[in-house]
């Protein structure tokens, strides 16, 4: 992509660092909050652990919408990153 004459391009050591951080967070952390979710309602849609009129309400209703949510947001969120992985390296060919 090229970028017209009178646009500026920054990367600041901050942007940088940013986008370090993001990306530790989305790869590292969030995606173990992610996944320990997950497993405690893995004991939860097992009726041998958890049962009765809500329950299944929970395992069949509520859960699977929560479950769905997270697999998109992780899916955004790794797009998210691989985008400012691209725009940066954008920034640095330019400059």
């Amino acid at each position: 992509m090229t970028q017209p004459s009178d646009v500026t391009v920054r990367s600041t050591p901050q942007a940088v660092t940013a986008i370090a951080d993001l990306t530790t967070i989305i790869n590292g952390p969030l995606l173990t909050h992610f996944d320990e979710l997950r497993a405690a309602a893995k004991v939860l849609i097992d009726p041998e652990s958890w049962d009765g009129r809500s329950a299944v309400d929970f395992r069949t209703t509520v859960w699977p919408g929560y479950d769905r949510t997270l697999t998109e947001l992780h899916t955004q969120l790794d797009q998210l990153r691989a985008r400012l992985a691209e725009i940066q390296n954008e920034i640095q060919s330019a400059g």
